[in-house]
């Protein structure tokens, strides 16, 4: 079987977790006899005269595109002009003749699209798309309203309203008005009159909402199947009309190499209790609310090690000057992939602070590996895994109080965490997705 994978980025210049699970997915693949590709497309506007067109990484095959499209063009943004890079994608479709093109992601602006979507369909193949993010149903990607979990379904003036709150930052006071001129001016026809510019942007919201609902359907009629690896978000897109005979879950698996015996890595918990986070310093992670949280204990009673690469962020640098004179907090720089299970099992405990929805981490199923609990708090994809006072905790949403009292019940009675490292229940291994996808493809679609 001709496979292509199509995502936004590829290692090694990206190695987040969409990119560690393609890759992952990719391998299996191609060592069971299958031609298997990865396509990303090569946007100009960011990396000019540095296209690479093709190269291998770790035995797979990468090809890129020429996309020299203007990412700041808001025709893109607002679906009214195609990608320029399209007819370059097409062109790498006629020559690989792919039988199964499979999406990671999609944006509304430059990169893979839904017009990429409905061109591979045009030409033949079969279909796939595997939802790493809910961004195909939620704007702000993190499916917590009012600091609730939101219940996924698209709603015009809810979802242009929370938008207003969680991506302008807009007073509570001004919401409703301003979300009620957005509609207003949809309605009329004059939102297109407008002048260029943030006013224009920001009274745009209601028909991004609008073009996300349009996107999903137009999605739906193009793909043979959305794979999600979650049940919660396949419960989301059955609400949002995506008929269930559309989409299929695959547990999340392993992807991290190594194994361990969890029963060997089992140990009593002593003071001071050792917590870890790995992942990107980024605000999505909640690595400010562990800061302040743990600038509640000293070193003697609770500890963090952050593992992850330094970041030419304000947000990397706000946090490392934050944490400056909290002893508790250490930022141990990145991790090899080899080396992450063993790291892991150093620890007592893994600190998963997610301020959006995750799908489905798969840095909670490398610390099941590694026998150890979670900490993290209460979204969509880290409450599928994990059972409050089971296998791990979970505090509140974006509260650096609760999850202070979390620790401090763990430190009060450090008894409790091989309690809870006891009921882990070791992850799939990959081979169980590897199979699901084959059979995913091979099924005849009506």
């Amino acid at each position: 079987m001709k496979i292509v994978h199509c995502l936004n980025q590829y290692m090694p210049d990206a190695m987040a977790g969409s990119e560690i699970y393609v890759h992952t997915l990719a391998g299996f693949q191609n060592r069971s006899g299958h031609q298997v590709a990865v396509l990303v497309p090569h946007i100009e506007y960011y990396n000019p005269g540095k296209i690479k067109n093709n190269y291998q990484y770790e035995g797979i095959e990468v090809y890129q595109f020429l996309e020299n499209g203007d990412p700041t063009d808001r025709q893109i943004h607002y679906g009214k002009k195609k990608p320029s890079g399209l007819n370059n994608f097409k062109n790498f479709l006629i020559k690989f003749k792919p039988e199964v093109v499979h999406f990671h992601e999609l944006n509304r602006s430059i990169g893979l699209t839904i017009e990429h979507v409905k061109l591979a369909k045009q030409m033949g193949a079969k279909v796939f798309l595997t939802a790493h993010l809910s961004s195909y149903t939620c704007n702000t990607n993190i499916l917590i309203r009012q600091n609730k979990l939101c219940n996924g379904v698209i709603n015009v003036f809810q979802c242009t309203a929370c938008s207003y709150q969680v991506l302008f930052n807009i007073p509570e006071i001004l919401i409703k008005p301003l979300t009620g001129l957005s509609l207003f001016l949809k309605k009329s026809y004059l939102l297109d009159i407008l002048p260029a510019g943030s006013g224009k942007t920001l009274l745009h919201v209601t028909k991004t909402i609008e073009r996300i609902k349009s996107d999903l359907a137009t999605l739906v009629e193009n793909v043979d199947q959305i794979i999600s690896y979650s049940k919660w978000y396949k419960e989301i897109l059955i609400q949002n009309n995506v008929p269930i005979q559309k989409v299929s879950v695959v547990p999340v698996a392993l992807v991290t190499m190594g194994h361990l015996n969890i029963k060997s890595v089992l140990k009593t918990t002593k003071l001071p209790v050792r917590f870890v986070f790995i992942g990107r310093i980024q605000e999505t992670k909640g690595i400010h609310l562990m800061i302040e949280a743990f600038r509640h204990f000293d070193k003697q009673s609770a500890q963090i090690d952050i593992y992850g690469a330094a970041e030419e962020t304000s947000y990397y640098k706000d946090c490392i000057s934050k944490s400056a004179d909290v002893g508790s907090v250490n930022f141990m720089g990145p991790l090899k992939r080899e080396a992450v299970l063993s790291t892991l099992s150093q620890y007592d405990m893994f600190c998963l602070a997610s301020t959006f929805s995750e799908m489905s981490p798969l840095v909670i199923q490398e610390s099941f590996a590694a026998g150890i609990p979670v900490l993290a708090s209460k979204v969509y994809g880290n409450i599928e895994q994990i059972k409050h006072g089971y296998n791990g905790l979970l505090f509140d949403f974006n509260s650096p109080d609760d999850l202070k009292m979390k620790i401090a019940y763990l430190v009060n009675d450090t008894s409790i965490i091989s309690k809870l490292s006891e009921n882990i229940i070791p992850p799939n291994q990959f081979q169980m997705v590897h199979e699901a996808y084959l059979e995913i493809y091979n099924r005849t679609y009506i």
